[in-house]
C-alpha cells in the first residue's frame, strides 16, 4: 500500500468518527474530524503528484532549440 493510500485510509477513519460524532450530537468535534480528514486527502494529492513529477523524466533542453 503506498503511502497515499494510507493517508486516504485514515480518512475515510475520520470521517467515520466524524459521523459518529454527528450521531452523538458532538457537531464541534466533529467538523474538527472532518478538517483533519480534508488534510489528510489534500496531503495524499500532494504526495501523488510529487511523486509523478519525481517519476516524469527530465526534458531535453536541445529538443526545444
Amino acid at each position: 500500500m503506498s503511502e497515499a493510500d494510507d493517508l486516504r485510509q485514515r480518512a475515510e477513519a475520520l470521517v467515520a468518527m466524524a459521523l459518529k460524532a454527528r450521531e452523538q450530537g458532538q457537531f464541534d468535534y466533529a467538523d474538527t474530524l472532518v478538517a483533519e480528514a480534508a488534510q489528510f486527502i489534500n496531503d495524499a494529492e500532494a504526495l501523488e503528484a510529487a511523486e509523478a513529477h519525481a517519476e516524469r523524466p527530465p526534458e531535453n533542453p536541445e529538443k526545444n532549440k
